[in-house]
């Protein structure tokens, strides 16, 4: 394995790649995906009249997780496909057009750029970010086919330790098939307690666009990875968990 593996970047404009594959020769039968890995918003839309202490927060990015997805490209040789854009100027893992798709509010913060848009104003976005990124992440995926290889899709998150006064376990397995999710799960509770199975949320009920074009058309094994963003930000957080995580997804390959 290289120790400085290449980046492909792509996207519509050559000033703002939509997205950048992270070890792209990476051989395992597995491709990881980072919807939420940025905090950057595109020139000309002034930070969406955000302010920098709301763009450091998870409103903005999913905080650690483009660092794990990196950690467990290299553990595990795999292609990594990351986000260059804040999910605040387009959720590239929500259905175009669903209500927090391009949100004017997110967790009790307003995001006065993202108010009153047009249709040609989401359009827009469109084409800058939200369908350069999927591309990219569908042409990692049918590389891997092309090859006679079903890859493995795995999302990779962060949330916040609690929501609504109540705490979330360390690390979460999000899934809408039992397999491979449970031998992950199985692996992850060799190391950790408690470890979320379909919970915070249920992968049965709420399925990531992602998983539901990238996925599910091919009848591909997925599931979604959620690491607490306090542990990731510790000293020598992402290495713990990238080799905790990057085992325990090991386990299904």
């Amino acid at each position: 394995m290289s120790a400085h593996p290449s980046v492909a970047l792509a996207g519509a404009d050559p000033h703002w790649p939509a997205g950048e594959v992270f070890n792209p020769a990476g051989a395992a039968p597995l491709v990881l995906v980072c919807e939420h890995a940025s905090n950057r918003i595109p020139p000309g839309y002034a930070d969406l009249g955000c302010s920098p202490r709301e763009l450091a927060r998870h409103i903005a990015v999913d905080i650690g997780a483009a660092e794990l997805t990196r950690g467990l490209a290299l553990h595990l040789d795999a292609p990594a496909v990351l986000c260059t854009t804040s999910r605040l100027f387009v959720d590239c893992n929500r259905a175009p057009f669903e209500a927090d798709w391009i949100a004017p509010v997110s967790d009790g913060a307003a995001i006065p750029g993202n108010a009153g848009l047009s249709a040609d104003d989401r359009h827009a976005r469109v084409a800058l970010v939200f369908e350069p990124f999927h591309a990219l992440v569908g042409e990692t995926v049918a590389a891997k086919r092309r090859a006679g290889i079903a890859p493995l899709l795995v999302a990779v998150h962060s949330y916040a330790a609690s929501l609504d006064g109540v705490a979330r376990p360390p690390v979460a397995v999000i899934w809408d098939r039992p397999e491979p999710a449970a031998q992950v799960v199985a692996a992850l509770r060799r190391e950790v307690a408690p470890v979320g199975d379909n919970a915070p949320y249920d992968g049965r009920r709420l399925h990531g666009y992602t998983v539901e074009r990238h996925a599910r058309p091919f009848g591909l094994r997925r599931l979604a990875i959620e690491v607490r963003q306090d542990l990731l930000g510790e000293n020598g957080g992402v290495a713990a968990w990238t080799r905790i995580v990057g085992d325990a997804i090991g386990c299904a390959l």
